[in-house]
């Protein structure tokens, strides 16, 4: 009989990755931290983001479509094509400013400065992206171009990956050779 319980114990850790001790290889977390910390990100990010739908996000539109309007004046396009676009209430577009933020805030053991580096490259990243995407739709829309419609989908995609990927290479790759 106790043979059959040490092969129990050894089919269990079989289970867990040969190596892992039953961590999570991404910041060196157990399994419950890892939960922990997934639970506070999608709280972190479900409260942001009300936050983002009432106030911060038309705010924040506003502010990239005014920056992007006199550039849209010098690719040649008039007031009336830009209002009859009507891009100044494309807030929800942005919302990948929420997950940068929720991943700042909810990551564990992460020291105030990678947190704040995370949110100084990320932010002005992403605005970039979020001015780019506005730039694009005049072509695309008024003009059929293909090349600003490939332009407008890649930003789409990218875009929900870049708070993903700078949190990568800030948090997890940093952790790994012990710079949090």
């Amino acid at each position: 009989m106790a043979k059959s319980k040490g092969k129990g114990r050894k089919e269990a850790k079989a289970d867990v990755a040969p190596g892992s001790d039953g961590k999570c290889d991404i910041l060196s977390l157990s399994n419950n931290q890892l939960l922990a910390f997934l639970l506070k990100f999608l709280v972190v990010a479900a409260a942001l983001m009300i936050v983002w739908f009432y106030c911060a996000g038309a705010l924040y539109q506003s502010v990239v479509f005014a920056l992007s309007k006199p550039v849209i004046l010098l690719m040649g396009y008039t007031k009336l094509q830009i209002a009859a676009l009507n891009l100044g209430n494309a807030y929800l577009v942005n919302f990948n400013l929420v997950p940068l933020v929720a991943l700042a805030v909810a990551t564990p053991n992460l020291i105030l400065r990678k947190r704040l580096e995370m949110l100084a490259i990320g932010i002005p990243i992403l605005f970039l992206l979020h001015v780019i995407d506005i730039l694009v739709r005049f072509p695309m829309y008024l003009d059929h171009s293909k090349f600003a419609e490939m332009v407008y989908v890649s930003i789409g995609i990218v875009g929900v990956a870049v708070p993903f990927i700078i949190w990568f290479a800030i948090a997890v790759s940093f952790h790994g050779a012990g710079k949090r």
